[in-house]
């Protein structure tokens, strides 16, 4: 069983970590497979290893490699004001042709050299503080937790009601990253969406890999698949 190391990193850690960046950056190599290597030889976590390296970056900038320019290294760093305005157009101008928020996000995730995580993050904070800037915005859900007496009364309404535009989007993403969706599929996901809010499901649904638990939950699918199917 996985047993990640936690507490504080000590200095012997942290000059790996940043030797580790650097010599990578060097490479060519993408942040996130770096981060991911650091996770393993280190035995902590990805996402603390994610956020510790935010944290050196930002109090010793000038012992790591600056490598804005180079479109393999994903960007750990503050966004400008340049950035958010790409993020803006790039958005309105996908949505306005019919195209998915998920292509969008992907374009802008080679252009920017930052994770889709990260872009769909900034996306939802952009929309709050500015949606006179966008096209298109989705409602707002509210914030009070609805009961779950309420959702097992209205499941049936919920299942036979069309997804909004945003909505069929999100569904969209989802069969882009794990293929074709049953009925039943498409139901669930549309009741999450209308009980949690789409923007909260999509920074989920985008942000799944990076979850720790998320490789042993496939672990346990690719054991279940390979008992009751026949391959051989």
């Amino acid at each position: 069983m996985y047993d990640p190391k936690k507490g504080k990193y000590t200095e012997e850690e942290n000059t790996r970590i940043i030797e580790a960046i650097n010599n990578g950056s060097a490479a060519g190599k993408r942040d996130r497979d770096l981060l991911k290597q650091i996770s393993l030889d280190l035995n902590r976590g990805y996402a603390g290893i994610m956020s510790h390296v935010r944290k050196l970056r930002a109090e010793n900038p000038n012992r790591f490699i600056h490598t804005d320019g180079d479109s393999t290294t994903y960007r750990l760093n503050s966004w400008e004001e340049e950035e958010e305005n790409l993020v803006i157009d790039t958005v309105n101008r996908f949505l306005k042709e019919g195209k998915s928020l998920s292509t969008a996000i992907a374009e802008l995730e080679s252009k920017l050299s930052r994770t889709q995580g990260a872009i769909y993050q900034r996306i939802y904070t952009l929309r709050r503080k500015n949606p006179e800037k966008f096209s298109f915005v989705p409602e707002q859900r509210p914030r009070k937790r609805r009961q779950l007496q309420d959702w097992q009364l209205n499941r049936a309404t919920l299942q036979k009601a069309h997804p909004s535009f945003e909505e069929s989007l999100i569904l969209k993403t989802f069969e882009d990253r794990y293929g074709r969706s049953t009925p039943a599929t498409k139901d669930q996901l549309v009741r999450l969406m209308r009980q949690y809010g789409c923007t909260r499901v999509s920074i989920a649904l985008l942000t799944l890999e990076e979850d720790k638990n998320f490789p042993n939950i496939v672990a346990d699918f690719l054991s279940s698949r390979l008992q009751h199917r026949h391959f051989l």
